[in-house]
């Protein structure tokens, strides 16, 4: 089986609340698709997006991996701020279900992530 992978722009989720976000990814995971978020995930909408996985865990759906690269600047205030009220300032979030995401490596540089496919059809017993 082919792997998906969706990059999905800050525009596409930007007006979204935290449940549609969540609702929105999941979904999208659950189709077998690996989603790269273009701005990273706040660790709330993290925890969120986890609550609401463990919820739905099924043979079928096994769960999610998740790893977000986010963009330091301790710089400002402004940047302080953003981040204290749960915001975010920059990075990406990848997610995929667990059942194709075999290992996730990561650095505060960059995330290396091995997937493999699905088998759609199951050997025949002879």
């Amino acid at each position: 089986m082919d792997i998906e992978i969706q990059f999905i722009s800050t525009q596409v989720i930007k007006d979204m609340g935290r449940e549609e976000k969540v609702e929105y990814v999941l979904k999208q995971v659950k189709e077998n698709k690996i989603i790269v978020l273009e701005e990273g995930m706040s660790p709330i909408e993290e925890s969120a997006l986890i609550e609401a996985t463990m919820e739905q865990v099924t043979k079928k759906f096994p769960g999610i991996e998740v790893s977000t690269l986010k963009e330091r600047k301790d710089d400002g205030i402004r940047e302080k701020l953003i981040r204290i009220l749960g915001g975010n300032t920059g990075g990406l979030t990848v997610i995929g279900p667990s059942k194709i995401i075999k290992e996730i490596k990561k650095d505060p540089r960059h995330i290396t992530m091995f997937a493999s496919g699905i088998e759609e059809k199951k050997k025949k017993k002879k």
